[in-house]
């Protein structure tokens, strides 16, 4: 039986309805990291708490999202672009990291922007094996986590068959 052929249109729509995946759940990441930013007060010499917030809990849901999409659940086209790249990209903040430590050294903070740089680091990583070993309901798998094997990387081609 021959496989099934697809129309120019139905090609073509699917990456634009990856890229509407991806602006929907980037819409909504964004709008919870300033949900989590207005209700977590910071102190500009003190710790940044509610960017650490969810650089770690984004850390985490990466884990676990990408784990069940990879592992567990069927493939889709459109889970990873809206969750992953999406929502977890607009929710996590690698700039706003940054800036934050370095006003914190410029502020004459040096040791806060350090520990802040040091611990989100730490807290990050481990909150994306957290997520797997969550997601994966306490098996431990190592060598998938740390497969050198390109078909086992979940993010080797995200436009394949997720």
């Amino acid at each position: 039986m021959p496989a099934a052929t697809r129309t120019p249109i139905e090609l073509a729509s699917a990456p634009v309805l990856r890229l509407l995946a991806i602006a929907a759940g980037g819409a909504l990441g964004t709008l919870a990291r300033y949900g989590v930013d207005r209700a977590v007060a910071v102190s500009t010499d003190g710790f940044p708490w509610s960017t650490f917030a969810v650089n770690v809990a984004g850390s985490f849901l990466l884990g676990v999202i990408l784990t069940l999409v990879t592992e567990r659940w069927a493939p889709t086209r459109y889970v990873r672009p809206l969750a992953v790249i999406g929502f977890c990209g607009g929710f996590t903040t690698f700039s706003t990291f940054t800036v934050e430590a370095v006003r914190r050294t410029q502020d004459g903070h040096p040791a806060v922007a350090v520990i802040y740089l040091f611990a989100s680091l730490v807290a990050g990583m481990a909150a994306v094996g957290l997520g797997v070993l969550v997601a994966r309901g306490g098996r431990v798998e190592p060598d998938h986590l740390l497969s050198a094997d390109p078909d086992a990387d979940p993010l080797a081609d995200p436009g394949v068959g997720r």
